[in-house]
């Protein structure tokens, strides 16, 4: 694709993504963009005069990323470098279906955010009848063996975890005891409205105090 283009088409979905969740983030002073890859949701949130913690495992992709609202850190979206309870919202987009322990990056998002804090989770549907990243018709209905063949094939750069269905992410955000505040499709484009399902979903959720018979249990879950 040519780079102007392809820089167009993100510039689009990076608006589009924000016009969706930007009412979550508006009274957040605090937000950590797990996975911010070139930066663009960081820099975005950053202009909206939000202290912003732009958080890559790869060490070239948060430099580029310039503003006197941003703290650029490189480390593992497994094993976040961030204190307990001690940011208001964290963004995970685009990111648990490269991961090879989801429910262990969930844990880390739940422990960093406040009492009342929001996750921002945004994910492709890997279910859907063109795999979003492959566009491979049908790629999750096929043996992992032959998934993984057609991996090598396209040449994707990133690995894909395909048991990140939708299903599989409500089950470790309630395991994690985030509650859910909303469900948001994204479509592309209109004809894909026609399906009863969307290519991507944004889920929100919030971390709710946990009642003291459960801190026990919750602090095992976290420290172990």
């Amino acid at each position: 694709m040519d780079s102007f283009l392809f820089s167009h088409v993100y510039e689009e979905r990076t608006s589009k993504y924000l016009s969706c969740f930007k009412q979550h983030v508006i009274k957040a002073q605090i937000i950590v963009d797990v996975g911010c890859g070139g930066g663009a949701f960081s820099n975005a949130l950053a202009q909206m005069k939000r202290s912003v913690i732009a958080l890559d495992i790869r060490k070239d992709w948060p430099r580029k990323i310039e503003s006197s609202s941003l703290e650029r850190i490189c480390a593992d979206a497994h094993h976040l470098p961030l204190r307990e309870g001690s940011v208001d919202c964290v963004l995970s987009l685009s990111l648990l279906e490269h991961l090879e322990n989801p429910l262990k990056c969930i844990e880390e998002l739940y422990r960093v955010l406040r009492n009342g804090g929001t996750a921002i989770i945004q994910i492709p549907n890997l279910q859907y009848p063109f795999e979003p990243h492959t566009k491979w018709p049908l790629l999750y209905l096929l043996p992992k063996k032959f998934q993984s063949k057609i991996f090598e094939k396209v040449d994707y750069p990133y690995a894909i975890n395909m048991k990140v269905t939708l299903k599989y992410v409500l089950s470790i955000l309630r395991r994690t005891r985030f509650k859910m505040k909303e469900t948001i499709k994204i479509y592309h484009l209109n004809i894909m409205k026609l399906l009863p399902f969307a290519p991507a979903y944004i889920f929100i959720a919030e971390k709710v105090k946990p009642q003291l018979n459960d801190t026990g249990d919750i602090r095992n879950r976290i420290t172990g």
